[in-house]
């Protein structure tokens, strides 16, 4: 993505915003592509190639905490109400009035709460990996980790109160190779069940300090790029989004979305990963089928990163899909 199309925007709320800009055809929408944990605006490049062929615009920015965006360290700022506020301020920056919005990792979050606060701004929702999670309210992180218990064996997120942690971020810093090749390895498997799973694990990876073999279907040159961003700009804001999470600092933000607002009107399109430990079909499979009245469900033979692990099948599903829109 040409470094000449990014272009910075400070929201409502004092924040700057670093982003993508490409307009499209007036006849198709602009996309809003949001990345994860620990991505950046970049890691949608093969996307934004293939479907910029199509005639769509794009606005695909650094999340907060990420990359050119800003970086507060106070949780409290990465807020899913107060984050998807920012992203209509851009869009209302740039006169965009027809949009789908595509999320992967904890932008499938942010998609999902842009579907329970703004579902009219949006002709569609994407979610790749993480499926569409409804609000839940009275549900805790740590009864999260108890229901994962029940369910699997174990925890299955204790990765994330490590991430919440105070000095998570000087480790994982310290540590970074090791932090990069658990996030991004070959053998996701077995690296994730015994690095993530469970409550002190990541902790005693990434403090033994020895890397593992990275995942191989993502070139050199991506990896190195990211390895860049990533140590430039520090893992300490990028790690609020798991504190907001493990503090359950945002729950009284949720109770005050209608329960009407749960369920999905609009299109959607769930993009699961068969290899994927954290966020196989079996658990995002129901509640898109429950809460989305017109869920189109493709399950991709990958990982977690699926925007580079099956790139081409990706963009060919999502071109299918954004054309059934009718725009």
């Amino acid at each position: 993505m040409d470094s000449s199309s990014y272009k910075d925007f400070i929201t409502s709320r004092g924040y700057n915003y670093h982003y993508y800009f490409a307009p499209g055809q007036e006849t198709k929408p602009t996309l809003l592509l949001l990345h994860g944990f620990p991505s950046l605006a970049n890691d949608w490049h093969n996307q934004v190639t293939s479907l910029r062929a199509h005639g769509y615009g794009f606005i695909v920015p650094d999340m907060l905490g990420y990359g050119g965006t800003a970086k507060p360290t106070d949780a409290n700022d990465y807020k899913q109400s107060l984050m998807v506020k920012d992203l209509i301020d851009i869009l209302d920056a740039e006169k965009i009035t027809r949009c789908v919005v595509i999320g992967h990792d904890w932008g499938s979050i942010v998609t999902a709460r842009l579907a329970n606060y703004y579902p009219d701004r949006f002709l569609g929702f994407g979610f790749l990996a993480v499926g569409y999670l409804p609000p839940n309210p009275a549900h805790t992180y740590e009864d999260t980790l108890e229901l994962m218990r029940k369910s699997f064996g174990s925890e299955r997120l204790g990765y994330q109160s490590f991430f919440a942690e105070p000095d998570g971020h000087i480790l994982c810093e310290k540590n970074f190779d090791t932090f990069y090749s658990i996030v991004h390895p070959k053998d996701y498997g077995t690296i994730w069940p015994q690095a993530l799973y469970s409550l002190g694990e990541t902790r005693k990876w990434i403090e033994r300090n020895v890397p593992v073999e990275i995942e191989p279907s993502i070139p050199e040159e991506e990896h190195a790029y990211k390895r860049e961003q990533l140590k430039k700009s520090g893992l300490r804001a990028a790690m609020c989004w798991y504190t907001v999470s493990v503090k359950n600092l945002e729950l009284e933000e949720i109770k005050q979305i209608p329960h009407s607002a749960y369920t999905i009107e609009k299109p959607v399109f769930l993009g699961l990963t068969e290899k994927d430990p954290l966020c196989p079909p079996a658990i995002s499979k129901p509640s898109a089928e429950q809460f989305c009245k017109n869920v189109t469900i493709k399950v991709f033979d990958c990982g977690h990163w699926i925007f580079w692990e099956k790139r081409d099948e990706l963009n060919k599903e999502l071109a299918a899909w954004l054309e059934t829109l009718g725009h």
